[in-house]
């Protein structure tokens, strides 16, 4: 989708603790083989706070950093993977609350967005819907919170060549202006891989019902013993290039223009085969340096990336950033931002 008008006005983020590597393996959580063969430094652990409190303290950060206020605020969205809190119990309302409508002394709608790890893009695409439908809303604040510590989850072994993090992220997105403009954003579903991530495992009953572990090598073992590897490599490359020649495009600019390009933390042999290579793009325009001591932070990935990438002065006035994503479904996902001037917070 093509973006016009819509800008950031400031960026929130909530990291907790880096647990090493090294020390997983000591203790005999981490295989030694695949420390060395995913180089993968770090993971960020939060025991104890929620996915939707991490949210909140990134929400906070980021009223803190904006030129804006929570009184401005015309909706929120919240993205999320696994789960919040109690059973049947809406997250979205308690961050609208807690962030916004406590302070203020009323509510605004507020809307729960669940597409894995690709989440925070539809939540930018919906709010920029739901900005653009009316002319009396222009600021919407998107957050994201995912605590992945649970025992049915090895956040050293549940996932192939990556560490499961937690994290909190969140982003003030408005009509009035802002350090950065949000270019193009938008989702591409490659249908025919709908069934890597869910193997044979049965639809009912759910696994957390049954204690079951989440084993996603299990799955695509699975998948693969149908699925020639070759046919999907086609596929899940041609799925990419369709997004991104899109989001370049909507953008009215060239890939070679982009400064930097968030993905999330996975191994640098799958970050650069499976994404800077297809691009034509080296690796020093990707942000693995970063995401690799961090682990991959669900949904939160990217603005994490991009409040790294500022604050170091990684991205300047005229910079362009490419963000791209993978969910199960599989839909591959991105963004192009633009960055216009200087955050308000940084000197």
């Amino acid at each position: 989708m093509k973006v016009q008008d819509i800008y950031i006005d400031s960026v929130g983020v909530y990291l907790p603790e880096i647990i090493s590597s090294a020390d997983a393996v000591a203790q005999g959580l981490y295989d030694a083989e695949m420390y060395e063969e995913s180089e993968l430094t770090g993971v960020a652990v939060s025991p104890g706070v929620s996915g939707p409190d991490m949210a909140l303290l990134a929400a906070e950060q980021a009223f803190e950093r904006a030129t804006l206020g929570r009184a401005d605020v015309d909706a929120v969205f919240h993205s999320s993977c696994f789960y919040e809190g109690p059973d049947c119990w809406c997250a979205q309302n308690y961050v609208q609350a807690k962030a916004v409508g406590e302070a203020v002394g009323h509510s605004v709608p507020a809307f729960e967005v669940r597409h894995g790890c690709n989440g925070m893009f539809d939540a930018l695409e919906l709010a920029v819907c739901y900005l653009r439908a009316s002319d009396d809303r222009d600021t919407a604040l998107i957050t994201i919170g995912d605590n992945m510590d649970s025992p049915l989850i090895d956040r050293w072994r549940s996932v192939p060549f990556q560490l499961v993090g937690d994290a909190g992220t969140a982003a003030v997105l408005t009509k009035r202006g802002g350090f950065a403009r949000l270019r193009s954003v938008g989702t591409h579903v490659v249908q025919e891989l709908e069934g890597l991530h869910r193997g044979s495992e049965p639809l009912f009953p759910p696994p957390p019902t049954t204690r079951a572990v989440l084993d996603m090598a299990a799955r695509s073992a699975e998948f693969f013993a149908r699925q020639a590897h070759g046919e999907f490599n086609r596929l899940n490359l041609g799925g990419l290039h369709t997004l991104v020649d899109r989001l370049v495009a909507e953008a009215g600019i060239k890939l070679q223009d982009v400064a930097r390009v968030s993905y999330m933390s996975v191994s640098r042999d799958f970050t650069e085969q499976r994404l800077m290579a297809p691009l034509g793009l080296p690796m020093s325009k990707s942000c693995w340096e970063f995401a690799r001591g961090v682990g991959h932070l669900v949904s939160s990935d990217h603005l994490a990336a991009f409040d790294h990438l500022l604050g170091g002065g990684e991205l300047v006035s005229g910079d362009l950033m490419l963000m791209i994503g993978l969910a199960p479904g599989l839909s591959i996902a991105g963004a192009v931002v633009e960055i216009v001037g200087t955050p308000p917070w940084l000197p």
